[in-house]
């Protein structure tokens, strides 16, 4: 909890550069889209304990903006395709941010406690940019740029718009499905879960939302209207969190009964149980390429499971 925001190099190792400016530690991380980023220049944004959200310079470490106003600690950002950044915070808000100047423009309101979590409907395409399924990689700077800001746009074109949903979850056990371009109303309130709600992600094919949380339970709504689909009973302790697989058919979670387990989303029964850790599953991630989940928990232990 040193409240610094490190950058370092993938194939190296070594520490690229050192972000300094939190006053408390930092509770997220987004990266600029890749099809928002200038030429040889990647942006993170960082949220914090301390209630603000700094916009860095991933290369030099130099602070870009500081995005203010929450009023207790942020503890969710993403930066979403469309020149929006997103904040959730203890004072029960939901900002939403220009990615260009930091300006505020709007303050989306409903819940009645902390809001824990966030997914935006293009995270998965966000986050593989200019790759896909297909594994080739684009030569140029110029093809990969035109590849992601047409894999982004298909992803999130909806009746021949483009729309980027956002999913919130909070401790208030309730969460709310927004369109933040078209306005502050939420689309639905999505009910169900008996205690709060500790993280909540989109299915890369945009038709799903998974939520997990203390009350033991995975939940599966629809995404285009948040109607409750099923719940995914195994775990026998709180889930805290979530992930689907790249072709969205299978979603993973771990919980504090020590144990990952891998759910078929269509049936919504269980496909396998995953035991190993010693302790609490804090961490799940599924590889964009959907062959190996990776899990880390309280054991201190990372661990690398093959699909």
């Amino acid at each position: 909890m040193d409240n610094t925001v490190r950058f370092w190099n993938a194939k190296s190792g070594n520490q690229i550069a050192l972000g300094k400016g939190h006053s408390k530690w930092v509770t997220s991380l987004a990266w600029e889209p890749y099809h928002s980023s200038q030429p040889g220049r990647l942006r993170v944004a960082s949220s914090s304990k301390d209630g603000t959200v700094r916009i860095w310079d991933s290369v030099s470490g130099r602070q870009d903006m500081s995005l203010s106003g929450a009023k207790g600690s942020v503890s969710c950002v993403k930066w979403g395709g469309n020149g929006r950044i997103y904040t959730a915070a203890h004072d029960k808000l939901v900002r939403v941010y220009s990615a260009e100047n930091g300006s505020l423009l709007n303050t989306l309101t409903g819940h009645a406690h902390w809001v824990n979590h966030m997914a935006l409907s293009t995270d998965h395409v966000l986050r593989t940019g200019f790759y896909d399924e297909t594994g080739k990689s684009p030569l140029t700077d110029e093809e990969k740029l035109a590849k992601a800001k047409s894999r982004f746009s298909k992803a999130a074109t909806i009746q021949n718009s483009i729309v980027e949903r956002l999913v919130t979850a909070s401790d208030d056990c309730t969460m709310y499905l927004w369109e933040p371009s078209t306005g502050t109303k939420p689309i639905a309130r999505l009910i169900g879960h008996q205690k709060q709600i500790n993280h909540v992600t989109f299915s890369p094919d945009g038709l799903y939302i998974a939520s997990a949380g203390w009350d033991n339970h995975v939940k599966l709504w629809n995404a285009g209207d948040g109607k409750f689909i099923a719940t995914l009973r195994a775990h026998v302790a709180p889930v805290y969190m979530c992930c689907f697989s790249a072709d969205s058919r299978l979603l993973v979670t771990g919980s504090k009964d020590h144990t990952l387990k891998v759910w078929d989303v269509r049936t919504a029964k269980l496909k396998e149980d995953l035991p190993g850790h010693q302790d609490e599953v804090y961490a799940v991630d599924w590889a964009p390429d959907g062959g190996r989940i990776c899990s880390g928990g309280k054991d201190k232990a990372v661990r690398i499971w093959t699909h």
